[in-house]
């Protein structure tokens, strides 16, 4: 997708939202019960996005590129023609958990210098 001209309808959007979530917890390796905890939404919720039965408010995918790291550009699959550090794909491509621990080590280390 170039841009979001590419939807026509809702439908598409519906689509595109669905299959984002669909992705984005599997490659995090994320059950519908753990997104749903993370995004403090219902099980039921994650499912119907997942399955085109039902969209989602922008907040909550907001909250979801929050979380993961996202752009909306990302979360929607648009390319992007800038450049990316290879520091950014690194942490892109790992999982939530990874991630994380990442970060905890990265805050224990700045609490060590201070």
């Amino acid at each position: 997708m170039k841009n979001l001209s590419y939807f026509k309808d809702e439908n598409q959007i519906q689509k595109a939202i669905s299959n984002s979530f669909l992705s984005i917890r599997k490659k995090n390796k994320l059950t519908q019960e753990k997104l749903a905890e993370i995004l403090d939404v219902s099980v039921e919720h994650i499912s119907r996005i997942e399955n085109c039965r039902y969209t989602c408010s922008i907040t909550i995918i907001i909250k979801m590129c929050s979380i993961f790291n996202l752009s909306l550009n990302d979360f929607f699959g648009i390319e992007n023609n800038e450049s990316e550090s290879e520091l950014d794909k690194f942490f892109k491509e790992l999982p939530i958990e990874k991630r994380d621990a990442i970060y905890q080590f990265c805050k224990e280390i700045e609490n060590s210098l201070k």
